[in-house]
């Protein structure tokens, strides 16, 4: 299930990695080569608003019409794979965002055209 929520204040503290991580990742990776409009994806440690530290992954998009489809699919895939009670937090993050958050993590996934 999917909460919308609000946050002022984001610190990109570095890349999530680990077994289950790299799972993720995998299946994340699957999902985002079949839609074209994902051009890159990071899942990064964070605090929010100097006090509550999380993960999350964050979706550089090139149509913003689609990330209500996307922030479902990633969540569904997230739950495949862990606790239904646990939660991942999906961005979409903007220039100045992916800037931010370079800063700390490089993405896991970067769109390349695929010709079949």
């Amino acid at each position: 299930m999917l909460h919308r929520f609000c946050v002022s204040d984001i610190t990109f503290l570095g890349e999530q990695d680990g077994a289950h991580e790299r799972r993720l990742k995998e299946a994340i990776t699957v999902l985002l080569d079949l839609n074209a409009g994902v051009a890159r994806a990071y899942l990064a440690r964070v605090r929010y608003e100097g006090t509550v530290s999380s993960v999350l992954l964050g979706l550089l998009t090139r149509d913003k019409r689609e990330n209500g489809t996307l922030a479902l699919q990633m969540d569904r895939a997230f739950g495949a794979l862990f606790n239904t009670n646990a939660h991942l937090d999906v961005i979409f993050l903007d220039d100045d965002g992916e800037a931010r958050i370079r800063q700390s993590c490089r993405p896991f996934y970067s769109y390349s055209a695929r010709y079949h």
